[in-house]
């Protein structure tokens, strides 16, 4: 049975969203874990889990490993550089899957990340096939994006893909491609649901985030800079501990639907609210039009080549297909489509389970966060990096 799962497979578990579902799972089931892991060993792939426990404030020896089983595994590998008798073991028991491993990059061509998140999602629908184990994926909104170049202004939770040929980013080619694997898999009777989450941040409580993300890098370069897009660009924002407990509780109770649901914030807010914040924290910004911001966020990372947001430049650079306009202008209110959330509502309806709005509290709980961590340098000790042109 869906709430009564015995045995889970869960990918990722070493990563940000990842660490936090194997919490989840461990504290919501009395399901066994299994969780593969890039790794030489299994004790190399215990020691990355509880690393990444640690990192982010979910206990510093890591989940319990008389229910954790961990073992060396390779995404990209044919039969997922599993041992063929493992694989089958794996075949043969498992109830649950939770599929959240991907590479990760705004700067690879979907052909170097196809290995990863295409092949390897066609692995995992091979492992869960034979006994027809439910599939629970891990996508992004980010697959959505050429819905908005193309004039479309809502999209609801079980639209078909559509619009592939307008997205820019090779891992929302990959993430659409993953998709429509699992949707050719689920016509076929594997039972299959997806999630799509928009902007995944901090635990609400202790604010504890992955800070090597797009919108955290566009934060830290703010500061650093004291110049901020004068963008109305959307914070819509999911605590990663509301995430988790929002898949554990689907994957759990409702079982795989083959439904898709947009993990969103009902109540997002928006750049300048953020902005507003840094301000009341003691920042001093200045607001540029978005063409001469990106014109002194390329002079920044040109003198400073390991800053956090030189990795995601091109995402302000490039320009997307079929569009005049950036990747980055994709995602502005009023551009990337109104997302329904009617199948999220409907099975989070009664539970308790309720996203945080983006509001003063939030905010000041993530900039608490990243001043803390040392992150974000505390204002008045900002010596800034870049000037506004004349």
């Amino acid at each position: 049975m869906p709430s009564r799962p015995r045995q889970v497979l869960l990918t990722g578990a070493s990563g940000f969203i990842g660490a936090f579902l194997l919490d989840r799972v461990v504290r919501d089931t009395e399901a066994v874990v299994h969780c593969p892991v890039r790794a030489r060993s299994p004790e190399h792939a215990r020691r990355r889990i509880r690393a990444a426990f640690d990192r982010y404030g979910l206990g510093a020896r890591g989940p319990d490993e008389t229910r954790v089983r961990c073992f060396p595994y390779e995404l990209t590998a044919t039969g997922l550089g599993l041992d063929p008798a493992h694989a089958a073991e794996l075949s043969g028991s498992l109830d649950l899957v939770l599929h959240s491993a991907a590479h990760v990059s705004f700067l690879y061509p979907y052909e170097a990340l196809r290995a990863a998140n295409v092949e390897g999602t066609r692995e995992i629908i091979r492992l869960a096939a034979p006994r027809r184990v439910p599939v629970h994926f891990l996508s992004t909104v980010a697959v959505l994006a050429g819905f908005g170049t193309a004039g479309v202004r809502t999209v609801g939770e079980d639209e078909p893909l559509a619009h592939a040929e307008r997205l820019t980013m090779g891992y929302a080619e990959s993430k659409w491609v993953a998709e429509q694997l699992l949707r050719n898999a689920a016509d076929q009777g594997l039972p299959v649901s997806v999630y799509r989450p928009y902007e995944v941040t901090g635990d609400r409580r202790s604010g504890a985030c992955n800070t090597e993300t797009a919108i955290c890098s566009l934060f830290k370069t703010i500061a650093e800079t004291g110049l901020a897009p004068d963008i109305p660009l959307p914070m819509d924002f999911v605590p990663v501990d509301h995430l988790a407990e929002t898949v554990v509780h689907i994957a759990t109770r409702h079982g795989a639907d083959n439904r898709t649901y947009h993990l969103t914030n009902p109540a997002p807010a928006l750049l300048h609210d953020v902005l507003g914040r840094m301000r009341a924290a003691g920042f001093s910004l200045r607001m540029l039009p978005y063409g001469d911001w990106v014109r002194e966020l390329v002079r920044h990372v040109a003198r400073h080549p390991t800053s956090a947001t030189a990795p995601f430049v091109s995402l302000c650079v490039d320009r997307s297909h079929k569009a005049d306009m950036s990747v980055k202008e994709m995602y502005l209110q009023g551009i990337f489509p109104q997302l329904g959330r009617d199948n999220t509502e409907r099975a989070l309806e009664g539970t308790g389970l309720v996203c945080p709005p983006v509001d003063n509290h939030l905010l000041d709980r993530y900039l608490e966060y990243f001043l803390t961590s040392g992150y974000l340098p505390r204002p008045g000790e900002v010596a800034h990096t870049a000037m506004p042109s004349a």
